[in-house]
């Protein structure tokens, strides 16, 4: 049986796969508006937070916010690691970047 719009329909038809697994709108809205929420009491709240709550809330927003950063060695680092490298056993070159 060759393949044409005919077949592929009733391929579809006949898929296993089920419908699309998306939220419905309401329950995406329903979730943004809970966040919204939780935000605004989080910032009129904030004096009533201990520091240690202050940090944890900073460093778990700053890894949605920030990009990620690779290790970035200079050539005084880089010299410094090859001459460790002569007494070192390791046979790694220290410049990540070869």
């Amino acid at each position: 049986m060759p393949f044409n719009s005919e077949s592929a329909r009733e391929a579809g038809r006949k898929s296993k796969r089920g419908k699309n697994k998306q939220f419905d709108p309401t329950i995406k809205d329903k979730m943004e508006m809970l966040y919204e929420t939780v935000l605004d009491d989080l910032i009129i709240n904030s004096k009533d937070l201990s520091n240690s709550d202050k940090v944890k809330l900073v460093q778990t927003l700053s890894n949605y916010l920030l990009p990620k950063t690779k290790t970035v060695r200079d050539q005084f680092t880089i010299q410094e690691l090859k001459d460790r490298k002569e007494q070192d056993i390791y046979d790694r070159d220290p410049d990540p970047t070869k």
